[in-house]
């Protein structure tokens, strides 16, 4: 996908560089982000652009796995750059950009996978692998002074909220869940045996222990919390971004599913300067459920919300099965399956409430990504789309509708994969 262009003329790439004697290659660490389109749809691209306007001409290229995003420029006109990849142990050419030209390289999670070569005019070399350093959030500059970083600097941690830790069960045992900023990215150390002891089943277990890297950071943050949302245990990340807005995720849900993924940005939260836990749904001065609230630089505390009646929807659409699949953290997921069960589309974004109603609530879907079968191969559109549903409360379940949708064929029904009868008692997870 082509980022958009903000500028009516191309920038000369090593123009507006304050370069010193001897440098030959400018690299910018500028974010994480989970594909190049995320990178154009997220709020930093605009000002990244303003900083960096190499960034609209850049060419792109994406050598492997992680989410790191970074800018190289050579300072020569007549300077070409290469990036390789590694392959079976092998590196691999994946792109040469001539006449100095700059480069975006994504996904290089800080490891020799990737390697940047920029060819000089007079035929020498300069070789840079773009990896950061996990405890300071610098660049690892090679020896030599050739390459210069001219990252910005990381956005200041919100004072109390660099490291959480989710405590100990009712035995007094530690849970071993904990979640720390670590150069402007969350990062969750998990671990499956103290979850076996309140009744998980190791089987219902996808995430792996250890460190894990969040999915849906788009940007950079600037604090991170782990708290309870509901009754006994329910752990509960949230995560400031740089810009104030907040993201959470719930680590149970990412625990089954293989995948700490935040959500997009939580509407109405902004400036969001603190986090806090505490009772809510008070009732004759007892609380019924302990939750997590935010708070802004108004002075102003807000519950964060958490989507109670998540699941997994089927309907149909003509032959073709489809389901929808909402999560806790407001995801949206759709995919739609040809009469022999072979996927043919797969559709992810976020929704959000629009109107709460006497047993029909109304809401909000965009679809940020989605991938569409062509033969053998998917094709992947990343332009965000829209649409709207209602949920129908049955029993303790809901009826989907998809009820205006650009997107997708208007009044399809979807019922709860779990719901056998209308009034069957639902356990959810």
């Amino acid at each position: 996908m082509l980022l958009p262009a903000l500028f009516a003329c191309k920038p000369r790439p090593g123009r507006g560089i304050d370069w010193q004697e001897g440098e030959q290659l400018a690299v910018a660490f500028l974010g994480y982000y989970d594909s190049f389109g995320a990178f154009s749809a997220a709020p930093s691209f605009i000002p990244l652009s303003r900083a960096f306007p190499q960034i609209v001409v850049a060419a792109q290229v994406d050598p492997g796995a992680g989410s790191e995003m970074y800018l190289v420029v050579p300072r020569e006109a007549g300077s070409s750059l290469s990036v390789f990849g590694t392959q079976e142990g092998a590196p691999q050419l994946l792109l040469r950009a001539e006449k100095g030209a700059p480069v975006l390289i994504h996904n290089n999670f800080s490891s020799p996978d990737s390697r940047v070569v920029c060819s000089l005019e007079d035929g020498s070399e300069v070789a840079f692998v773009p990896a950061l350093d996990r405890r300071s959030g610098k660049l690892s500059l090679p020896a030599g002074g050739a390459v210069r970083d001219i990252s910005l600097p990381l956005p200041e941690p919100l004072e109390g909220l660099t490291e959480a830790d989710y405590g100990e069960d009712f035995d007094g045992r530690s849970f071993n869940l904990t979640l720390r900023l670590e150069a402007g990215r969350p990062v969750l150390h998990f671990s499956a045996e103290p979850l076996m002891r309140i009744g998980f089943d190791r089987s219902d277990i996808a995430l792996p222990d250890g460190d894990n890297a969040f999915l849906g950071v788009n940007g950079l943050c600037k604090g991170v919390f782990l708290g309870t949302i509901g009754q006994d245990y329910n752990p509960v990340a949230c995560v400031v971004m740089d810009n104030g807005e907040l993201k959470k995720c719930t680590i149970f849900y990412a625990m089954q599913s293989g995948s700490p993924e935040l959500s997009d940005a939580l509407p109405d939260f902004k400036d969001v300067t603190g986090l806090e836990e505490g009772g809510g749904g008070e009732e004759e001065e007892m609380f019924e459920y302990v939750t997590i609230y935010a708070l802004d630089a108004r002075g102003e505390r807000k519950e964060v919300p958490h989507f109670l009646d998540y699941g997994l929807f089927t309907g149909q659409d003509g032959d073709a099965s489809v389901e929808v699949e909402l999560s806790p953290d407001w995801r949206f997921g759709l995919s739609r399956y040809a009469p022999d069960g072979v996927l043919e589309e797969a559709c992810s974004g976020s929704f959000s409430e629009k109107e709460r109603g006497d047993g029909l609530d109304k809401f909000n879907f965009r679809v940020t990504r989605s991938a569409k079968r062509v033969g053998e191969d998917f094709r992947v559109d990343e332009r965000v789309r829209s649409g709207r549903f209602t949920a129908r409360e049955v029993g303790l379940s809901y009826e989907v509708t998809l009820t205006g949708a650009d997107y997708f064929k208007s009044g399809t029904e979807f019922r709860d994969a779990r719901l056998l009868d209308a009034d069957e008692h639902i356990e959810y997870d």
